[in-house]
């Protein structure tokens, strides 16, 4: 670059635009240097490398020389304004000196050029003593010390002197408009803001761009920027690249899609569109709007790529979870030899801690050391992120201690990442470093770390910083003030969760969310219903959180009308559509509250078929609430949408599987779950132990077992030893929990529930009373009611009925319906109607409206023969209006399933079941085999025919009828009636093994093909006597408690 120069007016009037060009636009330079030298022979300027204030000086120097060595006013104003330019505050006090030295230190021009000096080189304090010195200081003298009060944020001191600006009566220009209204924003003044561009005589493009701009920034109000650039159109003022670029972002934030599009029409009109700052805002708009496509296209067509396009185009990438072509975009970027800034190694990083792709991370990591951004913070605090997401909480404090100036956001990534890695305690302790440290925690810091000492229960650390966020005056804060309410409801405290909530600005529905799911967790649904119904008053909008806090709230008849509400509500405003777990909530409402039709008519209007957490809730709500038939249905439905299960989804539907006894299902799932992969984890087979286990295949439950290999969690084996003791195999399943002992696991309350379980169906008395003793003494295991509810029957079933009795009084706690119906069917069992009577008054005070507990009665006192207190049992079940459950029976034979019922005829093939089932009941009486009425049925005093025609009789005429060598079959029972007495007169039919599952008892598996069963000795891995195999009746039945007997010395 050269300039000739001819006197020294020429050198003044262009040395301030030469100077700063020279520095800045030169590309060899290094940092804080420049390119000036002076060739004093041709009177030219030429290019070399030098300091800046050396380059200033040295101008100066020449100035000097040209102007004889007394330059004038405006050679001095000339430099000091190339110094605040430069921001060189060293040469500008030396031209300061000399100014004061020439005397023209007190003239107008040179006074204001000081001023403008130090103001922008941040010496407000020397700018506001010179300013003083002025007599009459112009506008521009003025704006510049306005303008310095407002660069190191004493907004109050600048406004104050704009008002006496004013009072001395010099008129404000544009600039000081714009500056004062830049103020006003800051200060969140946007009406004062927008009364002074009103009252500008003649507003200019730059003072509407510096209101639309302010509303544009500011959270909630965007949507006024439209109406200001109507009003900026009406004056006829022509937007420029910041009208549009402050436009399209305040579109952005509102996700204003059809704003922004008539916004980038207007650009394209007025010639802007090209603009490399307009570009980078449709991309902005368009990336929050989620059109990535639109954004492309922008970005494809744009004639200027520069960083600030990549940069943008990059974030809108990650934003919208497109992290792999981020990735794909930066490498295309560093290939093209583009030099990335520190914002695109956040967008890098970010898009690596979404892939978890950690290798990956360290390599943008060394690459931000490489190019030297690793030392800028921007970048160090997303490097630590980064590693604080992997859970590489190591490199994190290690990254973290590296940074040597710390912000809120540094401390607030490790803060984060310890708490969300399990270090809730270092998390905690990280607040207190980082007060002491200078730091003042902010909302994150405490929202954070309140959800911290929430998570260990640590509540009362959780009140002391509580009290330092209410020091900080943060608690109105919405997500401080949600996990301030979740640590206390989880504490139980309801009546500080509602203080907190009295303190926090009540326009958001996050805090009412957060108390709601406090007063639901605390078993206050109507206090929660209310709370959802003030907010509904107060104008709040509820979210689907909101809605899936109230329904998971929601019991009995409540839950069914609220389901109904929710239900319309969320499919007008559009929450279904948008949430589809919100669907799931209210799915699963609808199941409980057994309305299975709405259930299925609302599984249509959920949208996604592919989303397979929605599926799997789907599955498991149909199997838990009965409706295995549905889940099953479900599962093949989600296969048909090719939407591949997880570990979670196989256990849900083995669970179908196991109610419905449909093991052939269950095996073809088997078969799933080992193309999956999914056969070595816990979960999935500890679902198959229990599938076959109910299905009455205890080998292949036990092969499930065998396959393995890492049995170290405690869910696998009480699953097996549950499923040896409700086969009846005993002692294999305290067989199987010395084994587990061996192994160094210690049992939980599930382990000694089997153990207990299996105790009592083996008769094994002083076993069963050493293991239940030995769950508080040794392991420290306090029994819970079903333990206590097994103690009764494993006593009960032995005939020590007194001493069950005293168990029952010495209880801790009220006994429950389950623990008097089993000392209730122990009674029965013995012929103990007297003490019988007294556990039927009890279940009857604590259950008289449910079916069980007369049918229980009635059985009692038909066993012991007295008909007349049985039939009053009867009539006072039909006087209180209590319906007893229709008992139902079904039997699968190949791929077909027949369903009965009492006296059923309805089956095309009634006829022939009919006969059969009379032939077999001829059989009985010819044999004489039938038993007493007492043992058969605990319903001996309906007639006969009624008997004869139970739904599971009928089911097995029609199994007989369709019997053939060598088939699988499996039943279902849900009748009281005896299995065992049809059997003994099943003629020989050639070992067809069948599997049965009584819904109210119990079920069995055996292999029909002879008249006679030993229900103790049956191996899963082959017959303890050797006995001829043709002559093994493979049956066991861990019973009713109420039907069987144990054999004498059984518990020896």
């Amino acid at each position: 670059m050269a300039l000739q120069l001819s006197h020294s007016a020429q050198l003044t009037a262009y040395l301030p635009q030469v100077l700063p060009q020279a520095v800045f636009c030169q590309a060899t330079a290094e940092p804080n240097t420049a390119s000036i030298d002076w060739a004093r022979s041709r009177g030219s300027m030429s290019m070399v490398r030098v300091n800046p204030a050396t380059a200033v000086l040295y101008s100066y120097k020449h100035i000097k020389r040209l102007a004889g060595g007394r330059p004038d006013q405006f050679d001095l104003a000339s430099v000091m304004s190339a110094c605040a330019r430069l921001d060189i505050l060293a040469c500008g006090t030396q031209v300061h000196c000399d100014a004061v030295k020439s005397g023209f230190f007190s003239g107008a021009f040179c006074a204001t050029a000081l001023v403008n000096m130090y103001a922008r080189c941040g010496c407000v304090g020397d700018a506001r003593r010179v300013f003083g010195g002025i007599a009459c200081p112009d506008t521009v003298c003025w704006t510049s010390m306005i303008s310095g009060y407002h660069r190191a944020e004493r907004y109050g001191e600048a406004l104050s002197l704009f008002s006496r600006m004013l009072k001395m009566g010099s008129s404000p220009d544009q600039v000081t408009c714009v500056t004062v209204i830049s103020i006003l924003a800051s200060l969140g003044r946007l009406d004062d803001a927008r009364a002074l561009l009103k009252r500008m005589p003649v507003p200019s493009t730059v003072a509407w761009n510096a209101v639309i701009s302010s509303y544009a920034q500011q959270s909630g109000i965007e949507h006024e920027v439209f109406g200001l650039y109507k009003g900026m159109k009406r004056q006829g003022l022509w937007p420029s690249r910041s009208t549009f670029a402050s436009m399209l972002s305040a579109a952005a934030n509102m996700k204003a899609f059809v704003e922004g599009r008539q916004f980038h029409a207007s650009s394209i009109r007025h010639g802007l569109d090209a603009n490399v700052f307009v570009g980078s805002s449709l991309i902005n708009l368009y990336a929050k709007c989620g059109c990535i496509s639109e954004a492309r296209y922008v970005f494809d067509f744009s004639r200027e790529r520069n960083i600030v396009m990549w940069n943008a185009m990059l974030n809108g990438l990650v934003r919208n979870e497109l992290q792999e072509e981020a990735i794909q975009m930066f490498w295309y970027m560093t290939r093209l030899g583009l030099e990335a800034d520190e914002f695109t190694f956040v967008s890098v990083l970010g898009a690596c801690a979404y892939l978890d792709s950690h290798c990956l991370g360290r390599q943008v990591q060394c690459m931000t050391i490489k190019n030297c951004m690793a030392a800028s913070l921007l970048v160090a605090n997303a490097t630590l992120d980064m590693h604080s997401k992997f859970g590489a909480i190591d490199d994190a404090k290690t990254l973290f201690n590296l940074i040597p100036y710390k912000d809120n956001v540094s401390w607030n990534a490790l803060i984060v990442g310890l708490a969300h890695n399990g270090e809730e305690e270092e998390a905690i302790g990280m607040l207190g470093l980082m007060n002491a440290d200078g730091i003042t925690p902010d909302e994150v810091s405490f929202a954070t770390v309140v959800n911290a000492c929430s998570n260990i229960r640590a509540t009362e650390t959780g009140k002391q910083i509580h009290c330092l966020a209410m020091k900080y005056s943060i608690c109105s804060n919405h997500a401080v003030g949600s996990s301030l309410i979740d640590l206390y409801s989880k504490h139980g405290d309801v009546e500080s969760c509602r203080k907190v909530l009295a303190q926090v600005d009540a326009s958001s529905i996050v805090t009412i969310n957060a108390l709601i799911a406090g007063l639901v967790q605390n078993n206050r649904d109507d206090e929660a219903i209310q709370s959802f119904q003030q907010a509904l008053r107060d104008g709040l909008k509820p979210s689907s959180i909101t809605f899936s806090s109230i329904l998971s709230g929601c019991t009995g008849l409540l839950s069914s009308i609220v389901g109904k509400q929710a239900h319309c509500y969320t499919m007008k405003s559009g929450l279904l559509n948008d949430d589809s777990s919100l669907g799931v909530s209210l799915f699963r409402i609808y199941l409980k509250s057994k309305m299975p039709e709405d259930a299925d008519k609302l599984l249509t209007e959920i949208p996604d078929h592919k989303n397979l957490l929605e599926w799997t809730a789907i599955i498991s709500g149909y199997a838990q609430n009965g409706y295995s038939s549905q889940s099953l249905l479900s599962f093949w439905r989600m296969r048909s949408y090719d939407v591949h299960s997880d570990e979670a989804t196989f256990a849900s539907i083995l669970k179908a599987c196991s109610e419905m006894t449909a093991l052939n299902d269950g095996k073809e799932i088997h078969g799933l779950i080992i193309k999956s992969g999914f056969n070595s984890y816990e979960t999935s087979t500890s679902a198959l132990i229990d599938m076959y286990s109910k299905c009455g295949d205890i080998t292949s439950s036990f092969e499930a077992f065998k396959q393995l290999e890492n049995k170290q969690g405690i869910t696998l084996w009480n699953s097996m030893i549950v499923g040896f003791a409700k086969n009846g195999y005993a002692d294999e399943a305290l067989m199987l929990f010395q084994k587990m002992q061996e192994s160094q696991l210690k049992p939980d309350e599930v382990t000694f529930l089997g153990v207990l379980i299996a105790c009592a169906h083996a008769g094994l008395i002083s076993v069963g009373r050493h293991y239940f003793d030995s769950m508080n003494k040794v392991y420290g295991l306090k029994p819970r009611v079903d333990h206590y509810a097994c103690f009764v029957d494993l006593l009960g079933r032995g005939g020590h009925l007194e001493e069950a009795e005293e168990v029952i009084n010495q209880l801790p706690f009220r006994p429950d319906g389950v623990i008097w119906a089993t000392y209730l069917a122990a009674c029965r069992m013995h012929n103990d109607e007297e003490r019988g009577k007294v556990a039927a008054k009890e279940l009857t005070e604590l259950e008289p409206e449910n079916s069980s507990t007369y049918v229980l009665v009635s059985g009692l006192h038909a066993a012991a023969g007295n008909w007349g207190e049985a039939k009053i049992a009867r009539e006072a079940m039909r006087e209180n209006g209590v319906t007893k459950f229709p008992g139902c029976s079904w039997v699968t034979v190949g791929n077909k399933t027949s369903l009965f019922l009492v006296q059923d005829k309805k089956h095309s093939d009634s006829l022939s079941i009919y006969e059969k089932l009379d032939d077999l009941t001829g059989m009985m009486k010819k044999d004489d085999d039938i038993e007493d009425q007492s043992r058969t049925c605990i319903d001996a005093w309906l007639p006969r025919d009624v008997i004869f025609y139970y739904g599971c009789k009928l089911l097995r005429a029609r199994k007989i009828l369709y019997l053939v060598v060598d088939t699988k079959m499996a039943c279902e029972v849900t009748t009281r009636c005896c299995l065992f007495d049809e059997f003994d007169v099943v003629p020989q039919l050639g070992g067809t093994a069948a599997v049965f599952r009584s819904l109210i008892y119990a079920f069995s598996c055996c292999n029909v093909g002879h008249l006679k069963f030993n229900e103790w000795d049956h191996l899963p891995f082959g017959p303890r006597d050797e006995m001829d195999e043709q002559r093994q009746l493979e049956f066991t039945a861990h019973g009713s408690m109420e039907d069987e007997q144990r054999p004498e010395g059984a518990d020896k």
